[in-house]
């Protein structure tokens, strides 16, 4: 079982509301993967009054040309930004596949703090 008190509780960042129009919530392991997501896809820096180290760099590859060396950059800023996740205690599998000429899927397992593991894939468009 996990815990709500590691894990947390958040407003979904989706936008979903419950059948009651109240703004949905996010616990748990479905608020882990929100985190990850929301950590992965927000620009480093973007909140500097708040925390410095929240974010990551994947944008720096938009616009750039998908070879062996863009997915060797990537994984080095997926692992810097998963390893500032406090609820994230390993990378198992950080892998970037591509999907067609302009896209890459990246799958994680990522070990948490509790030691259970979770999956995560998310497709980023590198022409932006």
């Amino acid at each position: 079982m996990v815990d709500t008190e590691i894990y947390g509780t958040d407003y979904n960042s989706l936008g979903e509301v419950t059948s009651t129009g109240d703004i949905g919530l996010a616990t748990e392991l479905s608020n882990v993967e929100q985190a990850i997501r929301n950590r992965l896809l927000t620009r480093l820096g973007t909140y500097p009054t708040i925390n410095t180290d929240y974010g990551s760099e994947i944008h720096l590859c938009i616009g750039e040309k998908l070879n062996t060396s863009l997915t060797n950059k990537l994984e080095v800023y997926i692992r810097n930004c998963m390893l500032e996740e406090p609820r994230v205690y390993s990378i198992i599998t950080n892998e970037i596949t591509k999907v067609d000429h302009d896209t890459l899927r990246i799958n994680l397992i990522l070990q948490l703090v509790d030691g259970s593991e979770i999956g995560f894939t998310e497709e980023i468009n590198t022409l932006g």
